[in-house]
């Protein structure tokens, strides 16, 4: 009976050994295969994103996951020291095992059982890494069976080294400080791999109670800490003897000061911070650092000048700012605001606000013509009233010049000649050149009419800048805040070449703010009830766009482009030559020819053109020819009086009879100001010297100019 009992027993022992190897073999080698991979949720841990300059200079730091301080640094970035300290001190066996220390678990249970409590632990690095995947209690069985099988299958899918970095990547060092990069550089203000022995001591110690050994909160207990750490190591036969006391002494704990921010948080709080916005939203999402094309010298010589400006303007609050570099159509800076602490306004980025232009848009009608054959600086155009049905533009000051010249009309921003040209141009078709340089929707119909010419239409800083930036580059393409985008935008030629030179001839001249030593061309712009003040500076080298005015849009009497915005550009474009030499446009670019013009019309001269000069127009966009000058094909006015003579004026003064006999009503000018659209007036004329012209507003006559002098009766 004794026996069958024994035999029955051995059968039963045999089924139980079998049956927990089986479960062991299971356990450890076939279960964790079915679990996913739980790097994949460490993954979803993101750390901090970092964006720095082209020479790797840290520009701005954003927290993500949970708000976590955590940057993440290869191995071959962390002092050697630290490993050895973190491994002597967590898993000396961890290069041996494949995830579950056995030896350790087996000392461990042995201490608990002595002590009859848990005084000692026996998780793995890996079985660490992996229960930072988990949530819930800490303590429980449940967890520990979870930890164990995870860390398996790390050990499955990953190297030792990955394994170990990422560790390192996401321990907790004390309030939102996760990672040994994060922790070195709060603490010591250090980088990981720049730390000593006795800081890679202190650091060490921290993750067993991260709360209570922080040593800037608590420096006595972390430098207890610290030193049963050094013991550890002594007690291991990793120090030699005497070393450990040599490091307490003579290897020194190189705290930062903790009441001033640490670097990475002062760098939180970038005053261009919306920068930074548009650069991660052109990243890829899943990227962590970001090397973007800041320029923090230029950003703060951009914003400064801004805020200088905004000082001196009555009822002006806000400002913003764009600055590109043309041959690569970077974004070297961009200020959104000059107030990031204001809670409503300094959350909105005025360089991406749509605001009307005023006068900004007009280089881009004159570029079209001139890339047509159309005009040239010097063609004259017409500055004279006009009416198209209820639209009846005049100019900012109130006056009209009667005939000017293209590049007077473009650079004093005078608003019916550009209106005229547009309607010669026709509103198609610089509505479909505005949207091939992102200046208007593809959805926008050209509801705005001719009224376009003067900016109605709504643009932000951004775009405008960017498409500037076509007459210097010659093409236009997306500007881009990274160094390398992510996905090359293709030049885009716009206009024929040499447009660009010609625009920057006609635009260039001594500017508000500057010494005068560096000409620029620029352009400003008003919008209709002073509510927006612009400017846009283009150099062969950069392309600069400022905006002045009020974010709800109010008025402001000082937001006019010349005297609001002008000499803030200036500075800034003149501050600019001192981050390197600048090129210079050269006079007579390889794109211009010489060719004879009419000195009447500033068109191609013609053989019945009396008068010609010599000036230059475009290789590849030949210059229509001037036809006023053809027999037939104009009529001038006749003035019938005054008479080109001498008047005496009884008592000071004499009243004369203003007429002409012309097709049309023509405009008058007295001394170049406008007198009126008449066919016949009365003047009031005191002894002086006169020209009195009149203008047609039809193409089919051409001016006529009468010189007399009113002289006191003896």
């Amino acid at each position: 009976m004794t026996g069958k009992i024994l035999k029955r027993s051995g059968w039963i022992a045999l089924i139980a050994v079998s049956a927990g190897v089986l479960l062991f073999v299971t356990g450890y080698f076939l279960l964790p295969r079915l679990l996913a991979d739980p790097m994949a949720d460490l993954q979803r841990q993101t750390p901090a994103r970092t964006w720095t300059d082209e020479r790797g200079r840290v520009l701005h730091v954003r927290r993500t996951y949970e708000a976590q301080w955590r940057f993440e640094v290869e191995l071959d970035r962390i002092s050697p020291e630290v490993i050895r300290t973190i491994l002597a001190t967590e898993d000396r066996n961890f290069y041996h095992h494949r995830g579950i220390d056995f030896a350790a678990v087996c000392r461990a249970f042995g201490q608990n059982l002595a002590h009859g409590r848990i005084v000692s632990g026996a998780s793995t690095i890996t079985m660490q890494l992996a229960g930072m995947t988990e949530t819930g209690p800490r303590r429980s069985l449940l967890r520990k069976f979870r930890q164990f099988l995870k860390a398996r299958r790390l050990e499955q899918l990953y190297g030792k080294d990955r394994i170990l970095k990422e560790y390192l990547n996401r321990l907790p060092f004390g309030g939102k400080i996760y990672g040994i990069e994060a922790a070195a550089q709060y603490y010591f203000g250090q980088h990981a791999a720049a730390l000593n022995r006795s800081e890679a001591a202190l650091l060490c110690g921290l993750p067993q109670r991260p709360n209570a050994y922080r040593p800037d909160r608590f420096p006595e207990e972390a430098l207890k800490r610290r030193d049963r750490v050094l013991k550890q190591l002594e007690h291991l036969g990793l120090l030699a003897p005497g070393e450990r006391e040599y490091i307490r002494r003579r290897e020194p704990l190189r705290f930062r000061e903790y009441s001033i921010p640490a670097e990475f948080q002062r760098l939180s709080r970038s005053p261009d911070r919306m920068y930074f916005d548009l650069a991660a939203r052109e990243a890829d999402p899943d990227r962590f650092v970001i090397p973007c094309a800041y320029h923090p010298e230029a950003a703060r010589l951009l914003r400064n000048q801004l805020m200088l400006q905004c000082r001196t303007l009555t009822g002006v609050r806000d400002a913003a700012g764009v600055l590109l570099e043309n041959r690569t159509g970077r974004v070297l800076a961009l200020t959104g605001t000059i107030r990031p602490e204001d809670r409503r306004d300094g959350q909105v980025n005025a360089a991406a606000a749509v605001r009307s232009a005023g006068s900004a848009l007009k280089p881009f009608l004159y570029a079209e013509a001139i890339s047509g054959g159309m005009i040239a600086p010097d063609t004259i155009l017409k500055d004279l009233p006009v009416r198209y049905g209820d639209y009846s533009p005049g100019n900012y000051d109130g006056l009209f010049r009667g005939e000017v010249r293209a590049r007077t009309a473009l650079a004093d921003s005078l608003n019916t000649p550009a209106v005229r040209l547009l309607e010669e141009l026709g509103v198609e078709r610089v509505v479909e050149r505005l949207r091939a340089l992102h200046l208007l929707k593809d959805d926008h119909r050209s509801f705005d009419g001719l009224s376009l010419a003067l900016g109605t239409a709504g643009h932000t800083l951004f775009d405008l800048t960017a498409a500037y930036r076509v007459f210097p580059a010659g093409s236009w393409r997306k500007p881009t805040f990274l160094l390398k985008p992510e996905a090359a935008e293709q030049n885009r030629i716009i206009f024929t070449e040499g447009t660009g030179d010609m625009i920057a001839e006609m635009l260039t001249r001594p500017m508000p703010g500057t010494s005068g030593e560096t000409l620029f061309a620029w352009k400003t712009g008003t919008s209709n009830g002073n509510r927006d003040a612009w400017c846009f500076v283009f150099s062969p080298d950069f392309t600069l766009g400022v905006w002045f005015g009020n974010k709800d849009g109010s008025r402001a009497a000082s937001l006019v482009g010349m005297q609001a915005a002008a000499p803030a550009a200036g500075r800034i474009m003149e501050g600019l030559k001192r981050f390197g030499e600048q090129r210079v446009r050269p006079d007579f670019p390889d794109s211009f020819r010489y060719d004879r013009f009419c000195s009447a019309s500033g068109l191609r001269a013609g053989p019945y053109c009396r008068e010609s000069y010599s000036g230059f127009s475009l290789r590849k966009a030949p210059l229509r020819p001037c036809r006023a000058c053809e027999p037939g094909q104009t009529v001038p006015i006749r003035i019938l009086r005054p008479l080109p003579t001498d008047y005496l004026a009884p008592d000071g003064k004499i009243t004369l009879h203003l007429s002409s006999a012309s097709k049309s009503i023509p405009c008058w000018f007295l001394n170049g100001k406008y007198l009126g659209h008449f066919q016949e007036k009365k003047q009031i004329f005191t002894p002086g010297t006169y020209r009195l012209k009149a203008v047609s507003d039809s193409s089919e006559e051409t001016p006529a100019e009468v010189r007399f002098r009113v002289l006191n009766q003896p």
